[in-house]
């Protein structure tokens, strides 16, 4: 059973991917730590905080808004991994990797969206049939 975020995979994939970018961005200059790497940086972390968040939020609708905000975190992260590689601050291997972290959890992410919407579809076609058949019972 699901507690927190903490227990969703897709969570700790995205956990571990901006510890990974925080890795392998420590060796770029301290001058370019406030351009490009500090946008790598946010994007990343930007993730795993919107998962939480949305988590925390308690309803289905919410956390499927955040789930896309991650996943737009995610093709901006998308952009800086390729604009690092081409500065030269990530090597091909390093950026190769990260992209290949960063496309299983866009499928993650998409993934559990499905299964939120395909719940919540249920629910609510359960709740219309049980309207609809309440609606039609005689006083009596």
């Amino acid at each position: 059973m699901i507690k927190g975020y903490r227990d969703l995979e897709v969570w700790n994939r995205a956990h571990k991917l901006v510890l990974s970018v925080y890795g392998v961005t420590w060796r770029v200059s301290q001058r370019e730590r406030f351009g490009v790497v500090s946008q790598l940086r946010r994007a990343a972390c930007s993730v795993p905080a919107n998962i939480a968040e949305g988590f925390g939020r308690r309803h289905t609708k919410e956390l499927l808004q955040a789930l896309a905000v991650a996943n737009g975190s995610l093709e901006e992260l998308h952009y800086f991994l390729l604009l690092s590689k081409d500065l030269n601050y990530l090597s091909e291997g390093t950026h190769e990797a990260l992209e290949r972290d960063a496309r299983a959890i866009a499928q993650m992410l998409a993934a559990l969206a499905r299964s939120l919407k395909a719940r919540a579809e249920s629910r609510s076609q359960l709740l219309a049939r049980n309207t609809e058949h309440e609606s039609r019972k005689t006083p009596g």
